[in-house]
């Protein structure tokens, strides 16, 4: 007898085990409802209310791509606004239906009912149209910046065209299958740029044209009346001049030590002033020293003064009037006087600068 209410304990303990299992697969939490599916291009757009339950965690939904293949996605509680999730499931080749099953799981382990939908994914043919129709272009520095949304997933470049400043034809070409940007350098008027969106599948495109007027600061035009300085090559230090608007007076300079510093060219005629100019963008502050040399002479220790540039990740005009160092110093700014640049004290740092000069 003893040995029958043992098992009959057992069984028990089993079966109530069983059957909180079965609760939790069953569903102690609701299902998602008022699920809607509406084409896109190469994809279906699925949208759905998440359940209210403070247990609820994640969707997954599962479906067959156009090759056959079970796929999963699964989306966050945290992606949902006013507790409305909505996903882009792309990838497919096809303009057949598609069904999607949408499960809600909970933190505790918990998991709902399957909730089908069906869904038509729009032909990926129309992938040049919807990309093009999310372009922008936008006003920069001398400059055009062309951004694109595609989320579907479907291969598409993007081709622009246009006129730089030297009015030579230009054509930048880039693959479109995400969204990104593209900058187009060497504007200084307004200019007609010609956006094309190609499928990489058929090779059908389309084109548009867009206007933009960039922003042109009178610091970043050379004027033939300014002398600016032109950098010696230095230590501790990386020097690029890459732009082919600019390839005599801007420089792009990346520190490799704690010491990176360069000589300017001695001056060609008597300093036009006592204000230090020029354009630049720096990844972080860098204190820059200069090093006050006469003519004939070099740097010494004692005839130095430092100011602290600040970070911009833009280009920024930099300014500073050094009458009372030149002063101090017993610097003149005359034909041949010159002065060493010191770049900070700390290696990896990016700067890019152009147009040095006294005003």
């Amino acid at each position: 007898m003893k040995k029958t209410n043992v098992i009959i304990a057992i069984l028990s303990v089993f079966f109530f085990v069983s059957c909180s299992n079965n609760d939790i697969e069953s569903g102690k939490i609701s299902s998602v409802t008022n699920v809607t599916a509406s084409p896109f291009v190469g994809a279906v757009k699925l949208s759905w209310t998440v359940p209210s339950s403070d247990d609820y965690y994640y969707t997954t939904i599962a479906y067959k791509d156009s090759d056959g293949n079970v796929t999963h996605e699964k989306v966050c509680r945290y992606d949902a606004v006013a507790g409305v999730d909505t996903i882009i499931v792309g990838g497919f080749n096809d303009t057949n239906v598609h069904d999607f099953i949408l499960t809600a799981h909970g933190f505790s382990g918990a998991v709902s009912s399957g909730v089908k939908i069906s869904g038509t994914p729009e032909d990926i043919s129309a992938a040049k149209d919807y990309v093009i129709g999310t372009v922008k272009v936008s006003p920069d520095t001398e400059a055009a910046l062309v951004s694109w949304t595609n989320v579907s997933g479907v291969a598409v470049n993007l081709i622009a065209t246009y006129k730089d400043m030297n009015n030579e034809e230009k054509t930048d070409t880039v693959n479109a299958e995400e969204s990104g940007t593209l900058e187009l350098d060497g504007l200084i008027e307004t200019t007609d740029i010609t956006i094309t969106t190609q499928n990489v599948k058929d090779a059908a495109k389309t084109s548009k044209v867009f206007s933009v007027t960039p922003n042109v600061y009178q610091d970043d035009i050379i004027q033939n009346n300014i002398e600016y300085f032109t950098l010696k090559a230095g230590s501790q230090f990386t020097v690029s001049q890459d732009n082919p608007y600019n390839s005599l007076y801007e420089y792009t300079i990346v520190t490799t030590g704690t010491d990176p510093h360069c000589y300017i060219y001695p001056l060609k005629a008597s300093k036009a002033g006592t204000i230090l100019k020029f354009r630049y963008k720096a990844t972080q502050n860098f204190d820059l020293e200069l090093f006050w040399a006469n003519s004939g002479g070099g740097a010494a220790s004692g005839r130095s003064t430092v100011v602290t540039v600040p970070a911009a990740s833009t280009w920024t005009t930099f300014t500073h009037d050094y009458n009372d160092a030149m002063s101090l110093y017993s610097w003149s700014g005359k034909a041949g006087d010159f002065f060493r640049m010191d770049w900070g004290g700390t290696s990896g740092v990016t700067i890019h600068i152009r147009n040095i000069h006294l005003e």
